[in-house]
């Protein structure tokens, strides 16, 4: 990976960037992937202070674990150990295109979960209240699991997100060479979830 560019952020959350997955649709090794010059996990990384990447390939990032590739649950258990904020927003190399201002958006609820709603909730561009996370990780299997242990979770619909990223590039997961060509077309509106 190139020297990474320091963020001018000044984060009210902590994030996470899982890039250790073995990127089988994509062919090769998507958060080394170039776009416009800079690789996919450069592009997520840029949008804050310090983010901890989790990875199973050292990638030279300024705080970075190497995980030994048992999946996003085992990876995040093993990042939430560095979390000092009350937030963290989790996502992955994945989401290249994800503006900073949607972030803040989105982690600017006051919910122990806020994610974005397509055809389902998107944890991996989620921010979850820190000792809800902490206390929860694991009793899970999925990260979807986390939806139904919450006492609250708003479910950011398309509609709503529009507002800030009228394309929605945001939202648009790269698993595949042919996902840059791929349009969100989805439109879902907002949703609490109170327990």
């Amino acid at each position: 990976m190139k020297e990474e560019k320091k963020s001018s952020y000044k984060d009210f959350f902590d994030a996470i960037i899982l890039a250790g997955g073995e990127s089988k649709r994509f062919g090769t090794d998507k958060c080394s992937f170039e776009i416009d010059g800079k690789t996919m996990l450069q592009r997520v990384a840029e949008n804050f202070e310090n983010p901890i990447i989790v990875t199973r390939t050292p990638r030279n990032c300024r705080i970075e674990i190497i995980d030994d590739g048992k999946g996003p649950i085992k990876a995040l258990e093993i990042a939430i150990k560095k979390i000092e904020k009350d937030k963290v927003f989790v996502t992955g190399c994945d989401f290249p295109f994800i503006k900073r201002k949607v972030v803040e958006y989105i982690c600017s609820k006051d919910y122990e979960i806020t994610m974005p709603l397509l055809e389902y909730p998107q944890p991996l561009l989620g921010c979850y209240d820190t000792r809800f996370l902490k206390s929860n990780i694991s009793r899970i299997v999925s990260l979807q699991d986390l939806i139904y242990l919450a006492n609250n979770v708003y479910l950011i619909g398309t509609e709503e997100i529009k507002m800030i990223d009228s394309s929605l590039d945001s939202l648009r997961n790269i698993n595949r060479l042919t996902d840059f060509y791929t349009k969100i077309k989805i439109f879902t509106k907002s949703k609490i979830l109170l327990r």
